[in-house]
């Protein structure tokens, strides 16, 4: 008996058959009657894509509106291809959403049969997940950072190569998942990389790199196209999402590389967007950067400065120092106080802008040490002075990473035990965003150092993206607000009434406002006017070494206005 006598001779019921192969794969499989255009789908992919039923009329439209619209097109071509008859054959990859909305990466294989005249009679066949298959990372349902290589190596094999790759990174993506947990954090990367192919033009395609770091790759694109790329990404990114009804805020810095122009393999390209992407980090994130061939120099800058200031801190702190701003009384323009800033210097860099050494020591896993002794020279020198100036008052800022140190403010309360100074000449400062976005997670922390007597200020305020009404629920003593705002207020109507609402505000829920910033005497006038409580800028002073911060402003000749 030949295999086609034995095939004939097999009498098995062809529903029981689809059943028990369904049953043995994850693959979602479909059979259409191409006549009357009825549809039989698996139980998985009537489940995971919201299919009316097992059995259900119009399967190819309804499934047509569930692809991504940039690969409708070729999905459109090739069933046109099939009932035109150039081809039995249906075989595609493309993006598909599913019922939870997200947009997944599949691979369609079907064949068609036809009836004795020609005609379309049964299409059936198999849908895979390229992510069960382990080709589409399992976390953001991406393609890896392989199948980048090989598109990018695609667009240059091209005779007029042309496009760019822009790579994202999330900023401090390490402080999400410290404040909630790993999963957290894999939601977080989840829910970005779906939002971000929703936001991306037809000609793009993303990828997952390694950690936080999600590529797009955009055809066809001049440096005005990545920009604008950038700039879609990066205006969702600066808003507070939500997972599970838990808020959290996490910018996006970006580095770009252009076809043609940054390198001749999709390796090269890679690598410089990655150096074009680490500038950005280190100009202060919620950036962008195009690769520029002088980025090699910066980049062994750093590495040069972490290997300096690594050396530094072994060996007790040498070339750090501790300069105080003054604060003064709006008021009477008399010294309320000072603000301890960070400063270092060496002898192969000379002076550092703290806004370079500062990132390098996030970057390192130093800021904790580096901040705890800042913590000390700012409490010992607060003691030496209240002794000059009773009621003398210290701010000192202060990194998230050091709230979480579950020893921390135990470390505090010894310090002004040690010092003989009271908590409540100490104001700790953080900026406004880890108060709107990590306030749930820090607040047990906050709550400590509130009840043993410390102030809490929240810095930068209006350059974050907190709301008026979240100052009455904010455990913050006192508002920073930005220079920002501060600039030509005596011009500017808006700059003159946030700050007017601001200090409105905080006062009914006895919330101190310090403004920050202030160079000229118009601007102190006006803040004076609508009711500040203090003021720091250049206009009283830059900030200085303790011994001339002593003599300028708690000698025996110092004076208010």
């Amino acid at each position: 008996m030949d295999a086609n006598e034995a095939l004939n001779s097999f009498d098995l019921d062809p529903r029981l058959f689809y059943d028990a192969i369904s049953y043995s794969t994850d693959d979602y499989l479909y059979i259409i009657d191409m006549k009357t255009d009825m549809a039989l789908v698996s139980e998985n992919m009537q489940q995971d894509f919201d299919l009316p039923g097992r059995v259900f009329e119009g399967l190819i439209p309804r499934w047509r509106e569930l692809i991504a619209d940039r690969d409708r097109q070729s999905f459109d071509e090739s069933i046109d291809d099939m009932l035109c008859g150039k081809t039995d054959e249906h075989d595609l990859e493309y993006q598909v959403r599913n019922r939870k909305g997200e947009y997944i990466w599949i691979m369609c294989r079907g064949l068609l049969m036809r009836d004795g005249e020609g005609s379309p009679m049964l299409f059936s066949g198999a849908v895979t997940s390229l992510e069960r298959k382990g080709e589409v990372d399992a976390t953001t349902g991406l393609f890896a950072h392989g199948k980048c290589l090989q598109v990018l190596d695609r667009l240059l094999a091209r005779e007029r190569p042309s496009g760019g790759i822009l790579l994202l990174g999330l900023d401090d993506f390490s402080r999400i998942n410290s404040l909630n947990d790993h999963s957290f954090g894999n939601g977080v990367l989840r829910q970005f990389a779906q939002t971000l192919q929703r936001l991306l033009p037809e000609n793009a395609s993303t990828f997952r790199f390694d950690g936080d770091e999600i590529a797009v790759v955009l055809d066809e694109a001049d440096r005005g196209a990545m920009e604008d790329l950038y700039r879609a990404v990066h205006a969702f990114a600066n808003r507070q999402q939500a997972i599970d009804g838990v808020p959290y805020f996490c910018t996006v810095s970006g580095g770009i590389a252009m076809v043609g122009e940054d390198g001749t393999t999709g390796l090269d390209l890679v690598k410089h967007a990655e150096s074009a992407l680490e500038e950005s980090k280190h100009r202060g994130k919620n950036t962008v950067s195009f690769f520029s061939s002088a980025m090699s120099e910066e980049k062994l800058r750093r590495l040069e400065l972490s290997d300096r200031l690594q050396a530094s801190v072994v060996d007790g702190m040498r070339g750090f120092s501790v300069h105080y701003q003054p604060l003064v009384d709006a008021g009477t323009l008399g010294i309320a106080g000072a603000e301890a800033l960070l400063r270092w210097s060496a002898d192969e860099f000379g002076s550092v802008s703290p806004a370079e050494f500062i990132p390098v020591l996030e970057s390192y896993g130093l800021i904790g040490t580096v901040g705890r002794w800042v913590l000390e020279q700012a409490v010992g020198q607060c003691a030496a002075w209240d002794r000059i100036r009773p009621d003398f008052i210290m701010n000192v800022n202060i990194s998230y990473l050091q709230l979480l140190e579950t020893d921390f403010v135990p470390f505090v309360e010894r310090l002004l035990a040690q010092a003989g100074v009271e908590p409540s000449r100490i104001v700790l400062e953080m900026t406004e965003s880890y108060f709107v976005t990590d306030l749930e997670a820090l607040r047990a922390t906050f709550d400590q150092l509130r009840a043993i007597g410390i102030r809490l200020a929240m810095d930068d305020f209006g350059t974050g993206y907190s709301s008026l009404g979240l100052l009455s629920q904010s455990p913050a003593d006192i508002v920073k607000i930005d220079r920002l705002f501060i600039k030509n207020i005596h011009v500017e109507s808006f700059n003159r009434a946030f700050i007017d609402a601001v200090i409105d505000l905080c006062h009914s829920v006895d919330i101190e406002v310090t403004v920050e910033g202030v160079e000229e005497r118009t601007e102190l006038d006006t803040v004076r006017a609508i009711g500040a409580d203090s003021v720091q800028g250049f206009l009283v002073s830059r900030p200085l070494p303790a011994g001339q911060f002593e003599e300028r402003f708690l000698g025996a000749d110092a004076t208010g206005e």
